[in-house]
């Protein structure tokens, strides 16, 4: 049940990384959080995407965290593969769904703190 649960929720994330983000008034690009290069998908100890940075490996299936995460982002962009992430507050990807990081999205504040990480293409 579980497994069937964790799938949807990776497939709607999916889902939701396809569709475009509306761009900023001034149409300027968004800021890529620090260390967090493009393409990219970066797990931060602190809130705001600060503290250490926790690279994470885009489709490396669920992914126990050695450290909490507390900020997510994904930075990988259109055209190309969807990379979804969805953040566990136990290990083994077991526990609350407490954030999900489509394409393009971020979460600075993830509470209770992530142990673990499901990424999906």
């Amino acid at each position: 049940m579980r497994t069937t649960l964790r799938a949807a929720v990776l497939a709607a994330a999916a889902a939701l990384a396809t569709a475009p983000l509306p761009a900023a008034a001034d149409d300027s690009p968004t800021a890529l959080p620090p260390g967090c290069d493009a393409g990219s998908i970066c797990g931060y100890t602190g809130y705001g995407f600060a503290g250490d940075l926790v690279p994470l490996q885009a489709g490396a299936g669920c992914v126990n965290l050695k450290t909490p995460i507390r900020s997510i982002a994904n930075t990988y962009g259109s055209p190309g593969i969807p990379a979804a992430a969805g953040v566990y507050s136990g290990p083994d990807c077991t526990g609350d769904l407490v954030a999900t990081a489509g394409q393009e999205q971020s979460v600075p504040r993830i509470v209770p703190d992530g142990a673990s990480v499901s990424l999906a293409w």
